[in-house]
């Protein structure tokens, strides 16, 4: 997923058909167990955007000005917590 805020021509709520989720989702093809792209319509939103199928994502500008970060691990979370960031899960924004 780029980010760049949305195109100037779109209302913040419009989904852009041109652009899809790149988030990692899980499922299987004939070799078994595997991630794909989600592949949904993003909608842009004032901070950031979603997916049809729930994905979002915050610009670093609004995470930053908010307190907050993505972290993968409770390690990174650990981390950024010495530095005065709250670390949220990327899968459901719970803290850490």
């Amino acid at each position: 997923m780029s980010t760049t805020p949305p195109p100037a021509h779109l209302p913040d709520d419009q989904a852009d058909p041109d652009e899809q989720c790149h988030d990692l989702v899980s499922g299987y093809d004939e070799d078994g167990p595997t991630a794909f792209e989600c592949g949904a319509p993003l909608r842009h939103t004032e901070s950031g955007y979603r997916c049809a199928r729930g994905h979002s994502y915050t610009y670093a500008a609004d995470r930053a000005a908010a307190g907050w970060d993505y972290a993968s691990d409770a390690v990174e979370a650990e981390l950024l917590g010495r530095a005065g960031v709250i670390g949220v899960r990327p899968g459901d924004g719970r803290p850490w």
